[in-house]
């Protein structure tokens, strides 16, 4: 599996199925846990609701799992509503106090989650044996869960629960993968002892599409791509509605730049788990292949759920540039860079500033637009190459073509030492050429174009062609341009169609310049071919009608003539 070094940071999605493919209604709490699991909190959170219907809460274990879904997928609001209630029904079970504890700690309030803690704990050694061994296992497990999960660690406690849930049943897959999760928190650098665990937990389940999952999550961390592929590929063959497997596959691929296999797993993942976050990285990865259009509507659906997310106003306006919709670009651009000022914006990087400075031009404001560009070279010398470009266009477009000569002359000189000379820049070099010629600076342009004339021998020929007639009397050419035009014809061969502007332009040429030599019969025959090519071509029916050619046969070899 062949990976690119680049990553872009961007986001967005828009479900093209439904969800109700998978969303099979669940009968027992066992398989509504499943869901939750599986990252499928809306569908696992109908389901709770169904089994309280039925009036039995399970001994407060019902609330607890409900509760536990809103956790997991960042509800606290509701999770800590389900817990209380089932702290309040079932006072003896100490998983709801696990859980509003797990909330204390989410929200910052390490006292108020260590009460709850030591209260569960005290409730499960009271039970002793009268409290299943799974049950005691969990209770020490979730709140291993909250210390190693959470924005802050607690990685002491969470390592004496799990191995306290161990002990108490020694059997437990779940208990293995977050000891695994351990070991990551508490060594970065150093997957080994990751890994152990989760294989242990597969050793101990061999269909738990969690604990694969672990292991591709740390393969990839230590950059073994394919070993990684093969463990996600098997979490999902374990469990075809074990949603994370789609994602983070999803993510492998982005990473890899195999952006269609990368779309295709986030579909799968949305079908599952229409999540905010699944949506960003779609709309991301559907941006990177540049469907645009697709990009823009996919943000637009996130945005009426959730408008906060800056990413997205930075990957909108830059679509709407890459479409064309300038107005729109700059309305989104701009949206980005005034929240800048707000705590934990993304970072700007120098591709804002170009998208900005370019959107701001195409509407435009040619000053402003040239500032955010100086800005953005300013931050990235990747950039400088590019933004000298682009500033170039500007002054081009505004007729400014001293100013962009100068600016294609600086990016070719880096463009040059960049590719030592190898490779010319035969667009930039046209560029360059076109800004001299209507600068007037017809030597310059003429050098210019010679360096395009192996890649594109028509045109390059032609423009030649004009600069050295621009050269050359009006009323009386020596013929500065002829051996030029003569090129042009030549390379054009039977390509007529594609070159047939530059030979109506090379053969009048040619009709004016044997006019003026009184070499009649080849000025026919060039006004002849223009007529050829172009039949209401004015200019050739006036010549052609002259006292001097229309006696003559025009009966001439064009590029044997002196």
């Amino acid at each position: 599996m062949k990976f690119s070094k680049k990553l872009l940071s961007l986001c967005s999605i828009l479900a093209l199925f439904s969800m109700a493919a998978y969303a099979v209604p669940a009968q027992t709490i066992k398989e509504a846990i499943r869901m939750t699991e599986s990252e499928r909190y809306e569908v696992a959170s109908a389901a709770f609701k169904n089994l309280l219907k039925s009036g039995d809460d399970m001994g407060g274990d019902l609330w607890f799992y409900y509760g536990d879904n809103f956790l997991q997928w960042g509800v606290l609001d509701s999770a800590k509503i389900m817990f209380q209630k089932g702290a309040d029904a079932k006072p003896s079970n100490p998983l709801n106090f696990v859980g509003l504890g797990s909330v204390a700690w989410t929200e910052g309030n390490a006292d108020l989650a260590k009460q709850d803690f030591y209260k569960a704990t005290s409730l499960t050694t009271t039970q002793g044996k009268d409290l299943a061994k799974d049950k005691q296992s969990m209770v020490y497990l979730k709140m291993a869960q909250a210390y190693l999960q959470g924005n802050v660690k607690n990685l002491a406690d969470a390592f004496t629960y799990i191995n306290n849930a161990i002990k108490i049943d020694p059997k437990n897959p779940d208990a293995y993968i977050l000891l695994g999760d351990y070991w990551v928190e508490k060594n970065i650098t150093d997957v080994s002892e990751a890994i152990k665990n989760y294989e242990k937990a597969t050793d101990l389940d061999k269909n738990s599409s969690k604990a694969y999952l672990r292991q591709g999550q740390m393969w990839v961390r230590v950059q073994n791509y394919d070993e990684g592929l093969k463990a996600y590929n098997k979490a999902i063959s374990m469990d075809s509605t074990f949603a994370p497997g789609y994602r983070f596959r999803g993510d492998l691929y982005f990473l890899a730049g195999r952006y269609p296999k990368a779309i295709d797993d986030y579909k799968k993942y949305l079908l599952l788990n229409d999540s905010r976050t699944a949506r960003e990285k779609y709309a991301k990865a559907v941006f990177l292949t540049k469907d645009y259009k697709t990009a823009i509507k996919e943000i637009k659906e996130v945005q009426m759920r959730d408008s906060s997310n800056l990413i997205l106003y930075r990957l909108i306006g830059y679509s709407y540039y890459e479409i064309g919709d300038y107005p729109q670009g700059l309305l989104y651009m701009e949206k980005f860079m005034n929240r800048q000022k707000i705590k934990d914006k993304p970072k700007l990087i120098a591709q804002d500033r170009a998208y900005y400075g370019k959107l701001l031009w195409k509407n435009g404001k040619d000053s402003l637009a040239i500032l955010e560009i100086q800005k953005g070279m300013a931050m990235d010398d990747n950039y400088i190459m590019d933004g000298y470009g682009d500033i170039a266009n500007i002054y081009f477009k505004a007729k400014r073509y001293k100013d962009a000569a100068k600016f294609y002359e600086l990016k070719i000189q880096l463009e040059m030492a960049d590719k030592k000379g190898t490779k010319i820049p035969v667009g930039d070099y046209n560029s360059l050429g076109q800004a001299y010629y209507f600068n007037k600076d017809y030597i310059k342009a003429d050098t210019a174009f010679a360096k395009i004339t192996d890649a594109y021998p028509v045109f390059g020929n032609a423009w030649r062609g004009r600069c050295n007639s621009k050269q050359d009397d009006a009323d009386k050419p020596a013929g500065k341009a002829k051996p030029f035009y003569e090129l042009a014809i030549q390379k054009a061969g039977t390509d007529i169609d594609r070159n047939k502007k530059d030979l109506i332009e090379a053969y009048s040429y040619l009709g004016f310049y044997y006019l003026t030599q009184k070499s009649f019969d080849c000025s026919k025959a060039a006004w002849l071919k223009v007529i050829e090519l172009d039949p209401e071509n004015e200019k050739a029916k006036k010549a052609l009608e002259s006292k001097e050619l229309k006696p003559v046969a025009g009966t001439c070899d064009l590029f044997k003539k002196n």
